[in-house]
């Protein structure tokens, strides 16, 4: 059977997917095929059966003691090649900033993955360093996040970012998403590392849309087993009220469990009379 997993070309960042019918495990090293030709790469996913055969390219082969041989090589190679296209970067004085070099497995061509706030014209950097390096070159721009995919950071929750862990897609993420959390919309509490919105505040949004949609709005009415009142902040993971009452001059509040109390606004709460 067909199965399906996923590899860091030359190592690096974005995974991509491949069909196999071998069984390989996470760190393997394997030959795969790509439009550049046979490229090597790492397994950062354990196989997934498939049904739809051939929508991704194969994995030629596991590596033997020769390719990894040959894979140190390049990899030391790459590691070279860096220096130099910083230098010629310097010399035609362009904005970017080199974050990750990797050769085909056949050493003829090389991807060099590169950050810049804007477009760069680098055909004259191109040239150059094809006839320095005596290989084709691929020069890739990425954006912010993939900067740090690349690199590497520790998020605000003390681990290691989730872009550089396991995460191959980057999600569209918005200010909304935290509004929904309740999360107080200060950059550095919502932006990762990056300087954009935080990735993990995709993973539960829709969790966090639906269990609003039950809570009370700001100010509705609501009828308690204590009486009417006004509903004020609420815990959407507890899902609790807090209500507050007046009494002549005296304002006072109270927590309740959503299920205690009526509110004229509670979205799709059952006992919602709209």
């Amino acid at each position: 059977m067909i199965k399906t997993i996923q590899v860091n070309i030359g190592g690096n960042p974005p995974a991509q997917k491949f069909d196999t019918s071998m069984n390989v495990k996470i760190g393997d090293r394997v030959i795969v095929e790509t439009q550049n030709g046979a490229e090597w790469g790492g397994v950062t996913t354990l196989p997934i059966a498939t049904k739809q055969s051939g929508k991704n390219s194969m994995v030629l082969r596991t590596t033997d003691s020769q390719d990894d041989k040959t894979i140190a090589e390049l990899e030391l190679a790459a590691k070279n090649a860096i220096p130099v296209v910083e230098e010629k970067i310097a010399k035609y004085k362009l904005d970017m900033k080199v974050l990750s070099a990797s050769y085909t497995f056949d050493g003829n061509k090389i991807m060099i993955n590169f950050f810049a706030d804007n477009r760069v014209d680098f055909r004259e950097l191109v040239k150059d360093l094809a006839y320095t390096l005596r290989a084709r070159i691929e020069l890739r721009q990425v954006g912010s996040r993939d900067e740090v995919k690349h690199i590497g950071a520790m998020g605000i929750c003390g681990q290691e970012c989730c872009c550089k862990r396991f995460l191959n897609n980057f999600d569209n993420v918005t200010i909304k998403m935290a509004k929904n959390q309740g999360l107080a919309l200060n950059p550095q509490r919502i932006n990762g590392s990056c300087g954009r919105l935080l990735c993990c505040l995709s993973y539960e949004n829709d969790h966090y849309t639906k269990a609003n949609e039950k809570m009370p709005k700001w100010n509705a009415e609501c009828q308690t087993p204590d009486g009417k009142g006004i509903a004020k902040d609420v815990n959407v993971l507890k899902e609790t009220v807090n209500v507050q009452f007046k009494n002549g001059d005296i304002f006072t509040q109270q927590q309740y469990k959503l299920c205690d109390i009526k509110c004229r606004n509670c979205g799709r709460h059952a006992d919602d009379k709209r």
